[in-house]
């Protein structure tokens, strides 16, 4: 699962716009490289621009159309990238991976990956008996 196939209530708004304007693979590399940093985007692009290199030059001009001349707060997205690392731990946990494993490999304790994977074993275990 993809971050922007979450609900939108877990997406920050800046990021559901950049992506509507700009594509979600621009979003997705603004999220990751510049989580809870403001950046000011230029109102004419250029070839060596840090940016530039980084989303490439084609999706780089469409953000300075867009956002020209104006510093966007990049959020963190701290809920939806929680949830996506805690999918993944729920996929590594089924694939038979140990819980001390997945706690080192994410850099979290055995009880926060004890927590997330009998969450889902309560939901799951509701959802029989609500029928």
């Amino acid at each position: 699962m993809e971050l922007f196939d979450y609900p939108d209530n877990l997406i920050p708004r800046m990021m559901l716009e950049i992506a509507d304007n700009c594509g979600q693979t621009v979003a997705m590399t603004l999220l990751l490289n510049y989580p809870g940093v403001h950046v000011r985007i230029p109102k004419t692009p250029t070839m060596t621009h840090k940016l530039a290199e980084l989303l490439g030059f084609d999706a780089f001009k469409k953000l300075c159309e867009i956002y020209g001349n104006e510093v966007i707060q990049i959020p963190r997205a701290a809920a939806a990238i929680r949830e996506l690392r805690n999918q993944q731990i729920l996929r590594d946990f089924a694939g038979g991976m140990m819980q001390s494993s997945i706690a080192l490999q994410y850099g979290i304790t055995e009880r926060q990956v004890n927590r997330i994977c009998n969450n889902v074993k309560l939901c799951n275990q509701q959802d029989m008996f609500d029928g």
